[in-house]
């Protein structure tokens, strides 16, 4: 179907997120930007912070798509009398499995290559009593534990795999309760006590739970308007999106509801915009297609390892394409070495 959400709608949109992870990060907050003396023009500090700080949407979007992907994933468990819950949660293992094994290969491809820059025994503990903890953080589970971690942006993981099992039941009771379950959604980190992760994005995995089963992007893929007025409405609504969502008060108390709507809002301007121009199509596909590697390795970049060498152009730019260069490259040799092992052969089995 020509307006159906595909794979490769959903890499363009990770492709967006990516970005803006990546500028979030790079230009977090007006320290950073002036110890690493950012030259950010033409724009004014107040602006490309505003900017900048929007970028944190990135996680919302992640959680969005996986929670559609999954719940669309599932379309084919279904019988009469509701969701094959064993063939679920089955497939849910899996997947389970695939992604802790990706990010273990990960985790050791940057230990074998930067093994001298990290201090093991101080992280996690001289002797027989670390070994434990590191097992724990190459696998992705020091969230879960409460044990040290190589890296902080790895949080993540915990919601990575959360939502994973999650999803599967969100999509039953979606089923049964139809578009009450949104504002049920609501109500619950209010009436029970979540995780805090969980609860500040718990809204956005349901909202793309009822996305998935009402297809709203297949609709909005096949929206008839001329391509100007697309792009006037993905640039209007871009614009509105950050001034709404960075207000002071959204942004306080509001964030985990407006991040849902902005977060379909986005995927569909990558993946029904942007994405419709054949060559910014293939490139944010391209990144999306990296963006779990980028997500977990770009912090040693700009951060731990390289953070002189990525700054030191000053200019906002050319430090962003120059970090996303590096992440890419890395990611492409991982994937490479991983195909050449026939680890990817692997892991597809799972």
């Amino acid at each position: 179907m020509q307006n159906q959400f595909t794979r490769t709608h959903s890499n363009m949109a990770k492709g967006l997120a990516i970005l803006l992870l990546l500028a979030y990060h790079l230009f977090e907050n007006e320290e950073l930007i002036t110890s690493m003396e950012v030259n950010y023009t033409p724009f004014s500090l107040e602006g490309f912070l505003c900017f900048s700080g929007f970028g944190n949407i990135c996680v919302s979007m992640f959680v969005f798509l996986t929670a559609f992907g999954i719940a669309r994933g599932l379309e084919g468990q279904w019988s009469p009398e509701g969701l094959c819950w064993k063939s679920a949660y089955g497939q849910a293992a899996r997947r389970f499995l695939r992604l802790m094994l990706n990010f273990a290969i990960l985790y050791a491809s940057v230990s074998l290559l930067w093994w001298y820059k990290f201090d093991y025994q101080s992280l996690y503990g001289a002797g027989k009593q670390g070994v434990l903890p590191l097992l724990t953080d190459a696998l992705g589970l020091s969230m879960f534990f409460g044990t040290p971690t190589l890296n902080d942006t790895w949080w993540y993981m915990e919601i990575a795999y959360l939502l994973i099992f999650l999803v599967p039941l969100l999509a039953g009771l979606a089923e049964k309760v139809g578009w009450p379950i949104l504002p049920l959604a609501f109500l619950l980190p209010s009436a029970v006590t979540l995780h805090p992760d969980l609860a500040r994005y718990f809204f956005v995995a349901v909202f793309g739970v009822c996305a998935a089963r009402g297809r709203w992007p297949d609709r909005l893929l096949g929206l008839k308007l001329h391509p100007v007025l697309k792009w006037l409405a993905a640039a209007a609504g871009f614009v509105l999106c950050v001034l709404i969502r960075q207000n002071y008060m959204v942004h306080e108390y509001y964030i985990h509801l407006i991040d849902a709507p902005v977060s379909l809002f986005l995927v569909m301007a990558a993946a029904g915009v942007a994405g419709r121009v054949p060559v910014l199509g293939k490139a944010l596909a391209f990144v999306g297609k990296h963006s779990m590697n980028i997500y977990l390795v770009h912090t040693f970049f700009y951060k731990i390892l390289w953070r002189p060498y990525i700054y030191r152009f000053r200019y906002a730019g050319i430090t962003f394409l120059l970090l996303l260069a590096v992440c890419l490259v890395y990611s492409v040799a991982l994937e490479t070495v991983k195909k050449a092992a026939r680890l990817e052969r692997l892991l597809r089995r799972l």
